[in-house]
């Protein structure tokens, strides 16, 4: 019944034939047999596209399911596919075998690769169908796949290992090559290629060696390894390779070599470079003066040592080369345990640095310092020891030196200052009593006057040598400063004794003596004061004695007092204070903090006040009240306002450098600066050498400048508001100043005293009239007030109710060092602190 069907369909093709049955017939068996017989799937198609004849059991072999007609073909071949399929069958029908392959899923969703081959049936030159022959090729596709993934794959290997493969037929004169070796030497690719044109990019110098190489390879048959310069075809870059290769016999002769290229490009450079550094660092080594080594384990042989061992160690570098324990033997013994537990160290990884003497060989003693480095692998062994030695004979010695002047005083021998306040705080941590005795030679200043230092110099070693020869026993003595000497007594019966001696050393100094001819009289003044009774800390002591000093001065010199309990400031620290203060500045013991300054309605911050502060060795930190009006006395107050005007200068560079908000800062400068020429010349260098607008610096006068106030004076206030600084009156209201000097030289700004802020919450009409005074005084002479020392909210209230301008006081903060006062700027404001 099948057979009658395909028949039917197959009589199709020739209805416009006037065929005889017999002759379809034929034509049809014939097809049958095509499509059932042929290795391939054959399927019979009319020109109009319908399946007229297929072997169904290989199709649905292949696609998991019976095909009947076109349409259950379709459902395999969909898409693009479909549109091939039709434009290969049109192709087709114009007379010409087409051929076309294609990717489709079967029923499984398995992948197939088909070759499908169209072949027109022509009867009587007629094109009435096509033959549509089916090939599948799944297996040989994927096999292919498989061999390029495979071949990409060693592609990818050769491109992250740097190297390409090979193979030379030398009967061809064919070589071919990976991808890798083409991109290599910056070929194009080629199926092959001759042997000539790699070699035509070999360095001139590599050639004929590489030459011989290849030679030796095809006559001879032996393999090679060798390395060789290779200009790249297309950058001309210089690669360094590495070639190796094998031959390989036909017949017992050479026909063939197979090899491999790697690139060592960047090894060869950096093994260049490295090379270029190390006799670099060895030509640097040799140069040192310290010495540099390096062992192949702890006490093994020296595989380096730089030229500098052998001027520290005095013997030739051969020597060590040869015997690797010379240098051990030259160590002092004292030193060996010390060597053992750093042995132990770099046993445990650990580095290790020792001082130590040794007997150069030309049998001088010398002092080194060495630092010794192990170098561990991945399983913590040690495969090198690393050492770096330095000869510090002169340093040990200038230290033994060091110490001496350090503790000592180079003119008397004495102890100094540092080993007296040493030993009297080692003192004081036991309840053993003692003595100090604080002497000063009296009027010593005339001999240096007169005689010249020379012959106070001589002085002063006569009588340190006076002095030791009758201390007494277990006593100590140092000389403090200039003309001053302590003494400190133990073991003492009674106080009076201490009193009788102080007696016998003012008459044994009071023997004349004779220094270059000169007859020469001194006496001295002696304080006294007793440990534990009158004192427990060295500051104490030293000040109750100088006490005692200054009052045997009073009572006519040439005698001795006992120390008070007077509590106030004592004439010790004063002089203390004196003596240092001209050194404060060299030392950096000044330092400066600041009060910040907030305008009244809404806490922002519009300036700050500069104020010093003294950070005394001694005496810690020493306020202003103390050392100011001393500074002043002693015109050190000068030197210490330009330092002010400089440290002000450098800091305010020093925020706008960090991008800090700049804000004016006011400076505290005495009337004794202004009446000292050269300020105005000293302000302007300071602004043009940190580059700080004037408008950023302020001025704080007192108003005795103002009553005071000389044509210098006012020349160079006006200088100074010319050049664009703002002078402010401080402690207005205290003083005496008149309108009239202030209408004079017009200052830009009025603080008014704490004194009459203080008054405001106790509703002193007094007070609070002149605050109101002042305001609206200020405000007609278009002036800034600033109100000083608010501590308390009503304060702030009052000054804001009547227009004041600005606050300066701990109600906003207290004057801050200059890191608080960055962290303020930075904030921009402040707020009240509200207890």
């Amino acid at each position: 019944m099948e057979n009658d069907m395909n028949y039917h369909k197959f009589n199709q093709l020739f209805t416009d034939r006037k065929l005889n049955q017999e002759v379809n017939k034929d034509f049809f068996n014939y097809f049958t047999s095509l499509t059932n017989n042929h290795p391939n799937i054959v399927i019979v198609l009319s020109k109009f596209g319908k399946i007229l004849s297929l072997n169904n059991i290989k199709l649905q072999a292949l696609l998991g399911k019976p095909i009947t007609n076109y349409d259950d073909f379709q459902q395999f071949v969909f898409g693009d596919n479909i549109d091939l399929f039709e434009d290969t069958f049109n192709k087709t029908l114009q007379g010409h075998t087409e051929k076309c392959n294609m990717e489709i899923k079967n029923i499984h969703n398995q992948s197939l690769f088909l070759d499908l081959t169209f072949i027109p049936i022509i009867i009587e030159e007629d094109i009435v169908g096509i033959y549509l022959i089916i090939t599948d090729n799944t297996d040989k596709t994927e096999l292919k796949q498989e061999l390029m993934l495979w071949e990409n794959h060693l592609n990818y290997a050769q491109q992250i290992a740097e190297i390409g493969s090979w193979e030379y037929v030398f009967n061809e004169d064919k070589l071919i090559c990976s991808k890798n070796f083409y991109n290599m030497l910056g070929l194009d690719y080629q199926k092959y290629i001759s042997i000539n044109k790699p070699f035509k990019q070999i360095h001139p110098e590599d050639l004929d060696i590489s030459l011989q190489y290849l030679k030796k390879a095809i006559y001879d048959g032996e393999n090679y390894t060798h390395k060789v310069r290779v200009y790249h075809r297309k950058t001309k870059e210089l690669k360094h390779l590495k070639v190796h290769a094998e031959v390989f016999f036909e017949e017992g002769k050479p026909a063939k070599i197979f090899g491999i290229i790697k690139d060592e490009t960047y090894q060869t450079l950096l093994k260049k470079k490295l090379m270029e550094q190390n006799e670099g660092y060895k030509s640097i080594f040799d140069n040192l003066t310290s010495g540099i080594w390096m062992r192949e384990k702890i006490g093994g042989k020296f595989l380096f040592a730089s030229k500098g061992l052998e001027s520290i160690l005095e013997i030739p570098l051969s020597t060590l080369y040869e015997d690797s324990k010379a240098w051990y033997n030259m160590i002092q013994p004292v030193h060996l345990p010390e060597l053992a537990n750093g042995k132990k160290k770099m046993i445990n990884g650990q580095s290790f640095q020792w001082i130590y003497r040794i007997n150069s060989g030309s049998g001088t003693t010398k002092w080194l310092l060495e630092e010794v480095v192990p170098r561990l692998d991945d399983h913590g062994q040690i495969t090198n020891i690393f050492g770096l030695v330095t000869d510090i004979t002169y340093e040990i010695e200038k230290e033994h030196t060091i110490n001496y002047l350090s503790n000592y005083d180079n003119l008397t021998g004495l102890p100094n200052q540092q080993s007296l306040f040493k030993k009297i705080d080692l003192m004081c941590e036991s309840d053993d009593p003692y003595a100090i005795l604080y002497f000063d030679l009296d009027r010593f200043n005339i001999i240096n006057d007169s005689l010249g230092y020379f012959i106070g110099d001589e002085t002063l070693k006569f009588t340190a040598q006076r002095l030791e020869k009758i201390m007494p026993k277990e006593s100590y003595l140092a000389r403090l400063s200039s003309n001053d000497f302590i003494m400190i007594i133990k073991n003492y019966n009674t106080k009076k004794e201490v009193l009788q001696y102080a007696k016998k050393v003012i008459k044994k100094i009071r023997e004349p003596f004779t220094i270059q001819d000169y007859e020469l009289n001194i006496s001295t003044s002696i304080g006294i004061t007793f440990y534990p009774e009158e004192g427990r800390e060295k500051l104490t002591l030293l000040k109750n004695a100088h006490t005692a000093l200054y009052k045997a001065k009073k009572d006519g010199k040439n005698t001795y007092k006992l120390s008070s309990d007077d509590e106030d400031l004592s004439s010790y620290k004063k002089y203390a204070l004196d003596r240092d203060m001209r050194k404060a500045i060299s030392n950096e013991e000044f330092e400066l903090h600041f009060q910040p300054q907030v305008e009244t309605g809404n806490g922002s911050l519009c300036g700050a006040e500069a104020l010093i502060r003294w950070n005394h060795k001694e005496w810690g930190l020493v306020s202003p009240g103390e050392f100011i009006p001393m500074a002043e006395e002693n015109h050190m107050i000068n030197g210490i306002t330009d330092w002010v005007i400089e440290k002000v200068c450098q800091l305010l560079k020093e925020w706008k450098e960090k991008g800090l908000p700049i804000i004016p800062i006011a400076i505290n400068v005495p009337p004794i600066r202004f009446m000292k020429k050269g300020l105005f010349q000293h302000v302007k260098t300071q602004l043009e050498n940190y580059g700080i607008d004037p408008f950023y610096l302020e001025f704080e006068i007192t108003e005795d400048t103002l009553l005071n106030i000389e044509s210098s004076v006012y020349s160079t206030i006006q200088s100074l508001k010319d050049l664009g600084i703002r002078i402010a009156v401080d402690d207005f209201g205290t003083g005496y100043a008149s309108l009239a000097s202030i209408r004079k030289f017009k200052p830009n700004k009025i603080k008014i005293d704490k004194i009459f802020i203080d008054n405001i919450n106790n509703e002193d009409k007094v007070d609070n009239g002149i605050i109101c005074a002042t305001l609206n005084l200020a405000k007609s002479l278009e002036m800034n007030v600033v109100a000083e020392g608010v501590e308390e909210f009503e304060q702030l209230k009052f000054l804001k109710k009547n227009d004041c301008d600005v606050i300066q006081g701990y109600l906003f903060s207290k004057p801050v060092k200059k890191e608080m006062f960055e962290h303020i700027m930075k904030a921009g404001y402040l707020s009240p602190q509200v207890s």
